[in-house]
């Protein structure tokens, strides 16, 4: 069903700004019938980071923590192509867009086509009229105040656009602004940074007209000065432009806050779209800094509910609720989001299905399970334990653990005579098989606990059961995709290739993989990929050019050169000891040489030798022939 566009009303000059995507976008929103944010017609488009920007569902996952329902009432400003407007309006929600692109403004026009409590405006936020002056419940400012003091954005600097914004909302209105850090932990790790492209220039400092990011602290302070004291801290991750996670600011507080942020998080850091100048494991630098207390300090990017008020802040967010993570790159049906709550029961996790109109649970042979709220096991998983093991270059421990592991799937397996509905996790030559929730079974999901192990997040079914050959090698396989995606100093010989790695692990456990049996995880894998992804194709490219890639080609990628050179000089030096070796097995040669030099030039004088004996005996020979035959003679002489 199609929508006219929405009208655009004008609010003053447009402001000149655009990322090359608009004309693109224009026409795929002319086009397709589902415009919501995360409909798969739109994550289709996704194939650079532009597209990514204004398509990827993972944008939704923003403002998951933050209530907002029928009866608010919203200014967004700085809208872009509507992401937001659209989420707000997609709950219930009256929606003003501001947007100073009219390029961008007329994109917002036909994403939210069709919708009433809409109302798109274009120009600068100094154009809104004396009817919205405390007119709002929330004022959204998502990557905005950044560009504040340019001419893309204006150029009246950050404070004076705080003062519009806050002047904009009702009296317990709040503030939601989304920016990154100026500190942030990948900026620290060499990433370019977002709006200048170099490395490190945010924690330099900015010059004057540049996009401008501020630190915790500074930012802080600047939303108090503006009249909002009250202030709720969120911290997205990778980034606010596309995160899988946001964490409040009380999982920072916990005892084992390290591990637990480090669990929901995963890589702090995302190289999708861009090729940073990696100086360190990210994963292990996030957990230092986690240890060391700097955790939101160090934060990729900021999310900060601010108000005049600690109630009306309190109101928009649930104070117990720690987490909140969605998947990436999963066709809507499949997509779920998950949040840890802090309840009177002690931590659980509630889940809940993006696509609540989907037909059933099956597609094919895949499955999802529909679990509102279980138990959230504390503790460290069995990803954790290995990675730090291969960090201490620990090999016993790692045959330990992924023993321990192991074990634990026997304790489910059972023997099959045949496979009714054979499909690609349990194929017609099954022996032995897992229950149908155990498909994703690998080290991440097991939680070690004091007694044992926990196998949790049992969100898969494959009808049926799985195959447990395939579920170890599928656990294998992404256990190594998590050491090489650390880049974790590993105890094995970089030029090892993945698929040879997990066949090494295979065999501490007792398995034996061989290449036919990869072979055949990476076509059921195969069909995994294509029900559960919105784009297969590149992850199937991914899967199949990483079975025979090594860790030296990860190596020598522009993602790590300090750290290739670090290996570099390990290899130069192991070239120098077989350099050394070869040079002495040389030098035994050459003397092994000299001995047979002098051999040979003994064995010619030898020969000159005989010659001469032979020359001797040639003369003594003759004379004795000539003596004999003169005997001869006389002889006959005397018997005549």
């Amino acid at each position: 069903m199609s929508f006219e566009p929405l009208p655009i009303s004008s609010i003053g000059e447009p402001l000149p700004y655009s990322d090359g995507a608009e004309a693109e976008l224009l026409k795929l929103f002319r086009t397709v019938e589902d415009r919501r944010v995360g409909s798969d017609e739109l994550a289709s488009a996704v194939r650079d980071w532009p597209t990514a920007y204004h398509l990827a569902p993972e944008r939704a996952v923003l403002l998951a923590p933050v209530v907002i329902g029928p009866d608010d009432r919203v200014l967004d400003v700085g809208a872009g192509s509507g992401v937001n407007t659209r989420i707000c309006a997609d709950r219930g929600a009256a929606v003003t867009a501001v947007e100073g692109s009219a390029a961008r403004a007329e994109l917002i026009a036909h994403r939210c086509a069709g919708l009433k409590d809409v109302r798109v405006l274009c120009g600068p936020l100094e154009g809104l009229g004396d009817d919205d002056r405390g007119a709002y419940d929330v004022v959204l400012l998502v990557g905005v105040l950044e560009y504040a003091s340019t001419g893309q954005g204006g150029g009246e600097g950050p404070e004076a656009l705080l003062t519009r914004a806050v002047d904009a909302l009702a009296p317990g209105g709040v503030l939601v602004l989304a920016i990154e850090n100026r500190l942030g932990l990948k900026y620290l790790l060499g990433f370019p940074e977002d709006h200048l492209g170099l490395p490190w220039v945010s924690w330099e400092g900015y010059r004057p007209g540049e996009p401008t990011t501020w630190s915790r602290r500074e930012l802080a302070r600047m939303l108090a000065d503006a009249g909002l004291a009250a202030q709720r801290w969120l911290y997205p991750f990778p980034d606010y432009k596309l995160p899988t996670a946001v964490l409040a600011e009380e999982i920072y507080d916990r005892p084992d806050a390290v591990d637990m942020v480090d669990q929901v998080v995963g890589h702090p850091t995302t190289s999708e779209y861009f090729h940073p100048v990696l100086v360190a494991d990210d994963r292990a630098a996030h957990r230092a800094l986690l240890t060391a207390g700097l955790g939101p300090d160090v934060a990729n990017s900021f999310l900060v509910v601010a108000g005049r008020s600690p109630q009306a802040v309190a109101e928009r967010v649930d104070h117990r609720a720690l987490a909140w993570r969605v998947a990436p790159d999963r066709r809507r049906r499949w997509r779920q989001q998950a949040v840890v709550v802090d309840s009177e029961q002690g931590l659980i996790m509630k889940r809940r299905l993006m696509a609540e109109d989907r037909a059933s649970d099956f597609e094919e042979w895949l499955g999802q399970a529909e679990v509102a709220e279980e138990a959230y096991f504390e503790g460290r998983n069995l990803e954790q334990c290995l990675l730090e093991s291969a960090r201490e270059n620990n090999t016993d421990e790692i045959a330990k653990l992924l023993g321990a592991w192991r074990s634990e799937l026997a304790a489910h397996e059972t023997p099959i005579d045949s496979v009714a509905a054979p499909h690609p996790y349990l194929p017609a030559d099954a022996m032995r098989a897992l229950p149908p929730d155990w498909l994703d079974a690998g080290p991440d999901n097991f939680v070690v606990t004091a007694d044992d192990l926990k196998f949790v997040d049992r969100e898969w079914l494959a009808a049926g059961g799985v195959d447990v050959r395939l579920a170890v090698v599928r656990g294998l396989w992404k256990t190594v995709s998590a050491m090489l995606s650390a880049r974790c100093h590993l105890p094995w010989p970089t030029t090892w290739s993945n698929d040879r790695l997990v066949a090494h692990l295979g065999t501490l456990i007792g398995e034996d993989i061989d290449e036919g049996l990869m072979k055949q995880w990476r076509q059921a894998e195969d069909e995994l990929v294509r029900l559960v992804y919105r784009q297969p194709a590149a992850r199937l490219a991914e899967l199949h050019d990483a079975g025979s890639r090594s860790r030296m080609d990860l190596l020598a990628s522009p993602m790590a050169p300090y750290r290739r050179m670090e290996h570099l000089v390990h290899r130069q030096q192991e070239l120098i000891a077989q350099l050394t070796e070869q040079h002495e097995t040389a030098a035994s040669l050459e003397e092994a040489q000299a001995r047979f030099a002098q051999a040979e030039a003994q064995l010619a004088e030898l020969q000159i030798e005989l010659a001469d004996a032979q020359a001797r005996l040639s003369r003594v020979a003759w004379r004795e022939r000539i003596h004999n035959r003169i005997a001869a003679l006389i002889r006959g002489f005397r018997t005549r």
